[in-house]
């Protein structure tokens, strides 16, 4: 579950700190409070894009964070190991936006991608948006939401997994074609490329150790230069080096010993450095005369640079890379040169994948019926305590057996409704109006997210255009939800926002010359107060309080 937000600097916000507790949250407050605010927030913690017009005016960075107890969430648990960002049984999400439009995500404080904090969103919160009732209208979201729905997915992931295979073959077999027939004139030029290749051995050349040659030879004369001055300095010019005067300093610390005891250590510290000097330079001279400054090296270097750098030019490849492109050129001869074979296997692999694709998706088209069957009777069943008494909601899965494969099967998928009595079934889009299509998602929402297994799951004003009775219910239906499971409703709605276990007001003041967001928890007799603002506005009568701690206790 979701145990806190941190927010600094984002709009409105300049910094808020909320705890959040199991069970049903319900966020209420004025228009343009900023509500929105914290679902902003969780967005941009969980993966959503960010620029810096999000920042508050006059500061330079934005710092958000979620912190997630995930005890409960095995399979989140290991996802964190699986990626090494496990931090024993929580999980801290963090996101900082920049003035600049930069912006940094991290997960239990290292910094991953975007892709990576999406994919862990997955585990830990699903947001159903305010305008969910027009993504409804699209058909593949209304594929995804039968395929959340699907009691188990591996008929799915088969259906993925056999298409993946049948495309593999049919993009070798594009490749291996190219658009043409003949391919005599590739393989001339990959052999031309090869012998290049192999002329320049590039095949077990280390073109580092090479670059590294090539700066030693066009260094040796001034490095053998180097090294005899400092020989000469160090110990071989006579009556000057650093040795001969050691050697004098020695005798004459040696004299001093003899007259004075206490300068012994100093003196056998001053012998061994003339020894060390010494042996040291025996060894120096031995590494001098083994260096040679050879310029026909050198140029021999100098050739092999320029003709790895030719080919890696015209191959389009860095020169560490022409061993590995020699080899993907070898692999494409071999493969022109035993085309014929190769195609003819390849149309039989090709009619076996997509026999075998096909028997699969006949078995999702399967599952799929059954689970549209038990969706649709929930979602009707549903849209009955919404205020739709004879609303008829179906999943219409149709199997299109000649169509191409595609990833996600061969299902032709549409929602379907009648709202009226005597109405024939028809797509949602075409027959549902605006307030329909609102409670239409909300049922759908409702039913989906009793089978989900999403530890938080948030609700943005999903409620919007019902009231009375029909909002009393959903109320009571988001809380049933919370039972098992963490929910976050924003509402106006007195209905819903009494059903809440954590009742959060969201209000604004300003402050110098500032706008600020504030949000307070609010104890029994303050939520009966704000129950009695939604109920009947600024001016409250000893009745509308009256009704407001009825329905507050009532859900408690």
């Amino acid at each position: 579950m979701l145990k806190s937000i941190d927010i600094k600097g984002l709009a409105v916000v300049d910094q808020l700190c909320l705890d959040l507790e199991q069970g049903m949250t319900v966020l209420t407050g004025e228009t343009g409070a900023g509500k929105s605010i914290l679902l902003t927030a969780m967005k941009l913690c969980l993966g959503e894009r960010a620029d810096a017009s999000l920042l508050r005016p006059g500061v330079n960075k934005a710092d958000l964070s979620l912190d997630f107890d995930i005890t409960a969430l095995p399979l989140c648990q290991q996802w964190l190991i699986n990626n090494d960002l496990d931090d024993q049984l929580d999980c801290l999400v963090r996101r900082t936006i920049s003035a600049d439009g930069r912006s940094k995500a991290y997960i239990n404080g290292q910094v991953v991608n975007l892709k990576t904090l999406q994919q862990l969103s997955e585990h830990l919160i699903s947001i159903h948006g305010q305008h969910a009732h027009l993504d409804l209208l699209h058909s593949n979201k209304q594929s995804q939401l039968l395929d959340a729905y699907l009691p188990e997915q591996a008929a799915l992931v088969s259906c993925h997994e056999r298409f993946d295979i049948w495309r593999t073959l049919n993009n070798e077999l594009l490749h291996l074609t190219d658009g043409n027939k003949d391919n005599d004139s590739e393989k001339q030029l990959l052999k031309y490329q090869i012998n290049e290749l192999e002329q320049a051995d590039v095949i077990h050349l280390d073109y580092d150790d090479l670059v590294q040659q090539h700066t030693l030879a066009s260094n040796m004369s001034r490095i053998i230069e180097i090294s005899e001055r400092q020989l000469n300095t160090l110990y071989e010019a006579e009556n000057q080096s650093i040795h001969n005067q050691l050697s004098n300093a020695v005798h004459e610390l040696e004299l001093l010993t003899d007259l004075s005891p206490d300068f012994k250590a100093v003196s056998e510290q001053i012998q061994e450095a003339s020894i060390q000097i010494q042996e040291t330079c025996r060894d120096f001279r031995v590494q001098i005369d083994k260096q040679e400054d050879d310029p026909e090296q050198l140029n021999l270097l100098d050739r092999q640079l320029s003709a790895i750098h030719e080919l890696a030019r015209k191959l389009h490849v860095e020169p560490q890379q022409l061993s590995e492109k020699h080899n993907e050129l070898v692999s494409r001869l071999e493969l022109l040169d035993n085309r014929n074979e190769r195609l003819n296997a390849i149309h039989q692999e090709i009619v076996s994948a997509e026999k075998s694709y096909r028997e699969n998706a006949k078995q999702l088209h399967q599952v799929r019926l059954k689970s549209a069957a038990t969706l649709s009777k929930k979602i009707t069943e549903t849209l009955k305590t919404l205020g739709l008494p004879d609303g008829v909601f179906n999943i219409n899965v149709a199997y299109c057996p000649d169509e191409k494969p595609q990833k996600n099967g061969l299902d032709d998928i549409v929602f379907e409704v009648s709202t009226n009595p005597g109405m024939s079934l028809s797509p949602i889009g075409k027959v549902a109006s605006g307030g329909e299509l609102s409670r239409i998602s909300l049922a759908i929402q409702v039913v989906t997210t009793q089978s989900n297994t999403t530890p938080t799951l948030v609700f943005d004003e999903v409620d919007a255009g019902i009231g009375g009775g029909v909002a009393e219910t959903v109320g009571i239906c988001l809380r049933e939800i919370s039972a098992n499971r963490q929910v976050l409703c924003v509402t106006h709605l007195p209905q819903v926002a009494s059903q809440g276990h954590q009742h959060l007001f969201v209000s604004k003041h300003k402050e110098a010359n500032q706008t600020k967001t504030q949000i307070n928890s609010l104890n029994k007799k303050e939520r009966i107060n704000e129950v009695a603002r939604m109920l009947g506005g600024i001016d409250m009568s000893d009745k509308t309080i009256a009704h407001a701690k009825e329905m507050v206790e009532k859900a408690i």
